[in-house]
């Protein structure tokens, strides 16, 4: 009867230690999962939102540019938007286009300003156009 009572107790004991072991293993996995997915998510947020900040940029850079070719040009508005592009662009190409604005003489031209905004959002990710790709249309009137 003894043999009984302590086969049945050591039972009792080895299905709680297994029961917790296997919560234990359970509860660790359902979190390991739940945290990878939620990083996966989070690295795809913060690819979207650079993304979407890289769009903002150079809708930026190309509404600045289209002003200042325009005909009729609003100061005021060339002027907001040359402030944002300078305030974030790198000195190199804030300096290509300070020239280029300013007509300055060997200044680059639209083409190649656009070209270096478009290799400096976007890296070595695209293939780089040639300046002759990037199509400006001309005033015919000029």
């Amino acid at each position: 009867m003894e043999t009984l009572s302590i086969a049945i107790t050591s039972s009792f004991f080895t299905v709680i230690v297994i029961s917790i072991v296997i919560f234990i293993a359970r509860t660790s996995i359902l979190k390991y999962i739940q945290y990878s997915i939620k990083h996966e998510y989070d690295k795809k947020i913060i690819k979207i939102e650079h993304e979407k900040e890289i769009r903002l940029k150079a809708e930026l850079i190309a509404e600045l540019m289209a002003e200042w070719l325009k005909k009729d040009i609003n100061y005021h508005k060339l002027n907001e938007l040359s402030f944002k592009a300078f305030l974030w662009l790198p000195k190199d190409i804030a300096t290509d286009l300070s020239n280029s604005l300013s007509h300055k003489k060997d200044a680059l031209g639209v083409r190649e300003i656009l070209g270096k905004v478009r290799k400096h959002l976007l890296g070595d990710k695209e293939d780089l156009l040639k300046d002759l790709e990037i199509i400006v249309f001309k005033d015919p009137t000029k």
